[in-house]
């Protein structure tokens, strides 16, 4: 039985790739691009709605214990997503002069 608005998950070795990583991975203060959102349908139009769309920076502003939400700066707008929403959604870390 095939599912009709289901991606073909074969293109995840893409995001193996030690380049990318979930927004959970970065630091405070810390940037990143948009490379990916995996989820249904919902969550993707939900994600794009907020405005993370591929391509777009975000920043991650401020972390919460015990994988709290995360708040995120898209846009200009400050944005709190929840822990699971934020490991579905993968960017490109940015390099910053500090880091080398």
């Amino acid at each position: 039985m095939r599912f009709r608005n289901r991606q073909n998950f074969t293109n995840r070795k893409e995001l193996l790739n030690e380049e990318v990583a979930p927004l959970t991975n970065l630091c405070e203060g810390q940037k990143g691009i948009v490379i990916k959102a995996l989820g249904g349908f919902g969550l993707v139009r939900r994600l794009a709605e907020m405005g993370l769309t591929p391509g777009v920076e975000v920043k991650l502003l401020r972390r919460c214990p015990f994988r709290g939400p995360l708040e995120v700066e898209v846009r200009g707008v400050a944005l709190a997503l929840g822990y699971g929403v934020a490991s579905k959604v993968f960017v490109k870390p940015l390099r910053t002069e500090s880091d080398g």
